[in-house]
């Protein structure tokens, strides 16, 4: 990552501030309203905001924190412990080490004596901290930027998309390994262990959340954590999972068919992959997401036995976090621009029975979009 770019972040956050501003009510764009700085502090463990302010990643940096203003300066706050490792940023002005609190303390304090105004992301501090940093500099107003940041990192820059494909790429050699896994008795949470497993050695420095395995009737559970039940031939599984690499993340689904399906559940299966060819198809950049997401409910819909078993959004934005944000519903107009990085996953669950899900991951450009991972259309059965 180039100097440039981090400035050019910094840049586009405080564009986002006086944007949302307006979206918020307030008729000001620019002027006092707007805060001079923006303050990134990791408390109880890493905000991926701090790396995207800094383009720092395989490290802890707890305790560690940034400080960007509005004319581009960026100040890294850093621990001893993490020094050697901060030290590696680009981009930056200036760096204060310090030792224990009360360093850190007195290093703020001097620091934010200068602000008035301050931006920092509510979502992300817990309310203690808040109060900690109110005390310390009594005279600065804090004030809530976080939509203006999720608005920024919704738009990835070749650096990032190049290696958001990474991760999709490790995703995919893994899927790939997938079918060698399946055996009679395996448990959910075993096959979970060996797709991690592989993940790191495809040259991840890890999943990118903990991998959803389910078998049989447990599809249908969206948001099912795998247990200790073994695969049976007939089972459908579903397997959710993604690689991080370098901070960006990848977030995949496959449903996988052991023995002899039932005829139901490969008509399943073609649906929700025909919904997701669909949605493909539609998405590009000043294309609406509402209207595309009730484009492919409808045609889910359009199958008595799966009316309104579609219960969950589209997609969502995808990047340093697995979920840097939803759809642009709200944001940019409730329409796609081009480079959003986003995954497409449309799914039916049947409670009782089973339930499919297929997701791949995408960047939009102007006239289409691009897929970063690689779909399967068709539905293959694996002896085991």
């Amino acid at each position: 990552m180039r100097t440039e770019d981090i400035k050019k972040r910094v840049k586009s956050v405080f564009e986002g501030i006086s944007y949302t501003r307006g979206l918020e009510g307030t008729k000001k764009t620019d002027g006092p309203d707007i805060p001079e700085a923006v303050f990134i502090f990791n408390r109880n463990g890493i905000d991926k905001n701090y790396l995207y302010f800094t383009g720092l990643s395989g490290g802890v940096f707890e305790n560690c924190g940034v400080v960007a203003e509005s004319g581009g300066k960026v100040v890294i706050i850093t621990t001893a412990l993490e020094e050697e490792l901060s030290i590696g940023a680009v981009g930056y002005d200036d760096i204060i080490v310090y030792r224990d609190e009360e360093e850190r303390e007195k290093a703020m304090k001097r620091l934010f004596s200068s602000y008035k105004r301050v931006g920092v992301a509510y979502d992300r501090i817990p309310h203690s901290f808040y109060r900690d940093m109110k005390a310390i500099s009594e005279k600065t107003e804090w004030v809530d930027i976080s939509g203006a940041i999720r608005l920024t990192r919704m738009l990835k820059s070749p650096d990032e998309i190049e290696r958001i494909e990474r991760a999709c790429e490790i995703a995919d050699r893994a899927a790939d390994l997938i079918p060698s896994m399946l055996k009679e008795g395996i448990t959910e949470i075993d096959l979970g262990t060996e797709i991690d497993y592989r993940v790191k050695r495809l040259g991840a420095s890890g999943p990118a959340f903990d991998t959803i395995v389910a078998f049989g009737e447990n599809t249908s559970k969206p948001h099912y954590r795998g247990t200790a039940v073994p695969l049976r031939p007939g089972d459908p599984v579903l397997v959710d999972f993604g690689a991080e690499y370098e901070g960006y993340n990848s977030d995949i689904t496959r449903v996988f068919f052991t023995g002899k399906p039932e005829a139901e559940l490969v008509d399943l299966y073609s649906v929700v992959s025909e919904a997701k060819e669909l949605a493909i198809s539609l998405i590009k950049e000043g294309e609406s997401a509402r209207t595309v997401e009730d484009k492919v409910k409808m045609k889910i819909d359009s199958f008595d036995r799966y009316r309104g078993r579609f219960i969950h959004s589209l997609g969502h934005s995808l990047g340093l976090d697995v979920h840097d944000d939803s759809y642009p519903f709200k944001s940019h107009g409730g329409k796609f621009c081009e480079n959003m990085v986003l995954t497409v996953e449309p799914g039916v669950y049947l409670p009782g029975f089973y339930g499919v899900r297929l997701e791949d991951d995408i960047v939009v450009k102007k006239e289409g979009c691009t897929l970063l991972t690689s779909p399967v259309k068709e539905p293959k059965t694996y002896e085991i």
